[in-house]
C-alpha cells in the first residue's frame, strides 16, 4: 500500500495532512507515531477510504483505492477504529459475523462455523452468545478485532488498538499482530506508546503537523534528536536490562 503526494484538509479546520508520500511494506507491521493532532488517525481513515483524498492518490496492489468497489475494498481492507457504534442488541457472534458479509449476499445468513475461527483467535469463544453491552471495554475491543479479521483482509488498519486493554492483553495483541504479518497480512496501526511502537513494528512513520517527517525501520529511526524534533520535547535513549534501548522524555532546560 502506498501514498503518493496525498493531501486532505478537514472543512473549516487547520488539521489535515499535506503532500504525504510513503509506503507500507506488504506483510509487515507499520506503526504511525507522532504528537496529538499530527494527522495519524486521518492517515488511517484515508487508507480505509472513510475520507476522500483531496490530492494525490493511495494505491493498493498497484491499483488506486478509488477503483475498488465497496465490496471489493471490504475484502481487502479492514479497520478497527478507536470508537465504535455499539449494537446493544447484537451478540458477540453476530457482530463478528458482520465481518463475513463481504463474502455473502445480503439475504444470506453467515454460518456459525465461519465465525468460530476468529472467535478462537481472539479468545472470545466462550462469549459468543454474550451481548456486547455486557462486555468490558477490553473485551469489546477484541470483538471488533475479530470482526475485522473475519473480513480476511490483505490490509488490517488499527487506530489505538491497545485502548482499554490491560498490560497483559496489550502484549498479547502486539504479538498477535506480528504473527498476522507473518501470514502475509499488512498491518498498519496508530500507537501513542513510542516504546511499544519501536518494539513491535517492522516499519515506522513519524508524523508531525500533517506531514511525514520520515519513515524507516525502528533501528534506523531510534534517534533522540529525530524524536525530539517530531514530538517537540527533549528525548533520551537509555539502556534498560532485558529491554535494551528505551526512549524516555526528560525535563527541559
Amino acid at each position: 500500500m502506498e501514498c503518493q503526494h496525498v493531501s486532505y484538509q478537514y472543512p473549516h479546520q487547520a488539521a489535515g495532512i499535506t503532500d504525504v508520500t510513503g509506503t507500507f511494506p506488504a506483510g509487515q507491521v507499520t506503526t504511525v507515531i507522532g504528537p496529538n493532532g499530527a494527522g495519524k488517525s486521518t492517515v488511517l481513515r484515508l487508507l480505509a477510504r472513510q475520507l476522500p483524498v483531496a490530492a494525490g492518490q493511495i494505491t493498493l496492489a498497484g491499483k488506486s483505492l478509488g477503483q475498488y468497489t465497496t465490496k471489493e475494498l471490504a475484502q481487502q481492507v479492514a479497520m478497527v477504529a478507536q470508537r465504535h457504534q455499539l449494537y446493544d442488541d447484537m451478540t458477540v457472534g453476530e457482530i463478528v459475523g458482520t465481518g463475513r458479509l463481504p463474502y455473502h449476499s445480503l439475504l444470506q445468513t453467515v454460518p456459525a462455523e465461519e465465525v468460530a475461527p476468529y472467535l478462537a483467535t481472539t479468545g472470545l469463544t466462550q462469549l459468543v452468545d454474550e451481548h456486547i453491552q455486557n462486555l468490558s471495554g477490553g473485551q469489546q475491543q477484541r470483538v471488533w478485532l475479530a470482526a475485522a479479521l473475519a473480513q480476511e483482509p490483505a490490509v488490517l488498519l488499527l487506530d489505538e488498538p491497545t485502548t482499554y486493554l490491560d498490560v497483559h492483553y496489550q502484549q498479547k495483541l502486539m504479538q498477535q499482530l506480528r504473527q498476522l504479518a507473518t501470514t502475509g497480512i499488512t498491518v498498519i496501526q496508530v500507537l501513542h506508546d513510542i516504546n511499544q511502537a519501536f518494539r513491535f513494528s517492522d516499519w515506522l512513520w513519524l508524523i508531525r503537523k500533517g506531514q511525514l517527517v520520515t519513515q524507516g525501520r525502528p533501528d534506523d529511526l531510534r534517534q533522540a534528536d529525530l524524536l525530539a524534533q517530531t514530538f517537540q520535547t527533549p528525548i533520551e535513549i537509555v539502556s534498560v536490562p532485558r529491554l535494551g534501548p528505551y526512549i524516555v522524555q526528560v525535563p527541559g532546560d
